[in-house]
């Protein structure tokens, strides 16, 4: 209803300003109608990966009055729109403005996120159910509008505003008492920002200057869910069974953060142009949140049983980044470029937090010594970033058909991280100065000659230290791609890409290599026919090194791959009919076997030069293989959709 009432709003002006205008210069396009939904098998899994619910849609919209006469305020508008209504991704954008005086560029978005995924947080999953315990049903907004005066002058002021929501119920888990229970949760996420600046035009030089105040406001509300009173482990600790009655836990976040951000581009004659960019961010956080929960539970950290739990944590951050680049870019002569900058990225980041706990009517683990006990944590904690980034290119065309390209970049980064003494929970250094350098060469070569192309691309990246675990001391890459079109009717390609990653340094055992292969082929021996056809392959084998918690000896990660992708499709365009069809299909094998057969078919037809229809049918087919749930993850979808078309 919201949407809808926003269209209107939008198509108002557009309406009132129809006798006024002498030329159109975008006619009114706009496809409405209904889909329709039936899922067989697993629900969740289709809307986690496909979420196309049945409903009223805009599917398409497009107006523009390009000329508009009788009145000082505007002299052009336009309006376009994609799947408005049901989801899962809508889009609006306006722009208008009367020229030389003022120019806005405004839109809106929608999008729906779900997650249910029953191998994610799913400790009941060998015993037959598909219920995560982690699952989320949540939309964001956004609405960003820019306003500039002055369109085309030397001097021109700017003004913005951006606005996003957040909100939508979920699930989540949460460890206390020596269990873990089943949460349900209720997120709230609004962020806001404000900004002006002015851009300018001096002759060579030209640049603008924004600034821009960002307000995050977040509320968090977690409540025992259902049933879930039990825990996730039954049996008993000490002889006494871990159950919790109640539990009730809010939590509030605020951030501001002021941001600027400039940029001036110069020419220095015909052949040099320079680039500067700068952009500051200033965080000021806080968090506070307040849970109270009651039950029978024990705490190995104060050695008792307790029945109640009542805790406040407050904490502050403050973030400051900042980055700064200069670029040049120099045309050498006909054919031959070279670019070089230098960016210097910084970020520092300080936190605090203060945790309070009272446990009440606790005993001994013997019974004995009832009372109520308090426990206080309190840490700080920084950590510092500073990067700097050189690189240097150059692109040249040699003789006849090739040309080559060749470049080099280095990335250093120093690393501060001081901890404070009551995170450590392992033995190890937790904190410390840390120092990572990447080089990275890249070169290319490429040849196109009487409808045949031909190019090879090469990465090659070496560190000098690892960081986090899953950094790389050597990556590569390699690349190969061609095509052929002797003509319009006909077209051939094929890509081949490999990526090597390894890190072989005591305790990281990082080791990786991605294959990837794709061809296509594209024929259209008649205007109103055109055939394509693809397919390729995907091969991933990645391991790594990690520590078993419970017994903290070292094992394996592994994970490999193997996949196969076959398509074909045909567009026809005879009018007033047109015709769309496409038949897609995945297989995979190797860490998580599946096969995906998706198919699409739409079909229109023009009555009249105004008014016309369109139908549309879509397939998705999910199947997980070697699953120790059988098919429980299993669907078939298909979506039927019936839209009229109005095209005056």
């Amino acid at each position: 209803m919201r949407t809808d009432r926003i269209l209107l709003a939008a198509l108002l002006p557009a309406l009132l300003l129809t006798g006024a205008a002498t030329a159109q210069d975008v006619p009114l396009d706009l496809e409405l109608g209904y889909r329709w939904t039936d899922v067989s098998g697993n629900e969740d899994m289709f809307r986690n990966q496909v979420n196309e619910r049945e409903g009223f849609q805009i599917r398409a919209l497009s107006y523009g009055l390009g000329d508009i006469r009788g009145t000082n305020a505007i002299d052009h508008f336009r309006i376009d729109a994609a799947d408005l209504g049901i989801g899962p991704n809508g889009l609006f954008r306006l722009e208008a403005g009367r020229t030389g005086y003022w120019k806005l560029n405004a839109s809106y978005r929608m999008t729906d996120f779900y997650s249910n995924y029953p191998t994610i947080a799913n400790p009941f999953l060998e015993a037959g159910s598909l219920e995560s315990q982690h699952a989320y049903d949540r939309t964001r907004t956004t609405m960003d509008v820019d306003l500039e005066l002055l369109p085309g002058k030397a001097v021109r002021p700017l003004v913005g505003f951006s606005y996003s929501r957040y909100a939508g119920p979920g699930l989540t888990t949460y460890h206390v008492g020596q269990d873990e229970f089943g949460l349900d949760q209720d997120l709230k996420e609004k962020d806001t920002e404000y900004r002006i600046g002015v851009a300018f035009d001096a002759g060579a030089f030209s640049g603008q200057v924004v600034q821009g105040w960002r307000q995050f406001r977040g509320e968090e509300t977690l409540r025992l869910s259902t049933g879930a009173g039990a825990g996730n482990n039954p049996g008993t600790i000490l002889g006494v069974p871990i159950t919790l009655t109640s539990l009730t836990r809010t939590s509030k976040t605020d951030i501001d953060t002021p941001v600027t951000s400039a940029v001036v581009t110069g020419k220095l004659g015909k052949a040099v142009r320079l680039t500067g960019t700068y952009v500051r961010a200033k965080a000021d956080g806080e968090d506070e949140s307040s849970e109270n929960l009651a039950g029978n539970l024990v705490s190995f950290d104060i050695l008792r049983y307790f029945k109640t739990l009542a805790e406040q944590t407050s904490a502050t951050s403050e973030a400051l980044s900042w980055r700064g680049s200069i670029r040049a870019d120099v045309h050498v002569s006909n054919g031959f470029d070279v670019t070089a900058g230098y960016t210097r990225r910084s970020r520092e980041l300080d936190g605090y937090g203060l945790v309070n706990d009272l446990y009440g009517s606790t005993t001994t683990f013997s019974g004995f010594d009832p009372r109520d006990v308090t426990t206080i944590l309190q840490s700080q904690t920084r950590l510092e970033r500073e990067e700097d980034i050189f690189d240097v290119r150059a692109s040249l065309k040699v003789a006849g058909p090739f040309s080559v390209r060749i470049g080099y970049s280095e990335n250093q980064a120093d690393i501060l991280v001081v901890n404070d003494p009551s995170e450590v929970v392992i033995p190890g250094g937790q904190g410390g100065q840390y120092d990572r350098k990447v080089g990275t060469f890249d070169g290319g070569l490429l040849f196109k000659l009487s409808g045949v192309s031909l190019g090879v691309d090469y990465v090659t990246q070496n560190a000098d230290n690892a960081v986090m675990r899953t950094d790389f001391l050597d990556r590569d890459r390699i690349r190969v791609r061609g095509a052929w079109e002797p003509a319009k009717w006909f077209r051939i390609g094929a890509t081949a890409e490999q990526i090597d990653t390894e890190n072989d340094d005591a305790g990281y055992g990082l080791d990786g290599k991605v294959k990837t292969y794709a061809g296509d082929l594209e024929v259209g021996p008649w205007n109103w026919l055109r055939l394509r056809f693809g397919m390729g392959r995907f091969e991933a084998d990645n391991s790594i090194d990690y520590r078993i918690p419970q017994t903290w000896a070292t094992a394996t990660s592994v994970y490999a791959e193997k996949g196969d992708s076959l398509e074909g499709g045909l567009t026809v365009n005879f009018k007033p009919f047109t015709l769309e069809a496409q038949l897609r299909r995945f297989e995979n094998e190797g860490s998580f076997a599946y096969e995906l057969d998706r198919a699409r078919v739409r079909a229109g037809v023009d009555f009249t030069k105004m008014f016309g229809i369109a139908a549309e049918w879509d397939l998705d087919d999910y199947t997980e293989k070697n699953r120790s749930y059988g098919t429980g993850a299993d669907y078939k979808a298909n979506r039927y959709g019936l839209y009229l078309r109005i095209h005056p």
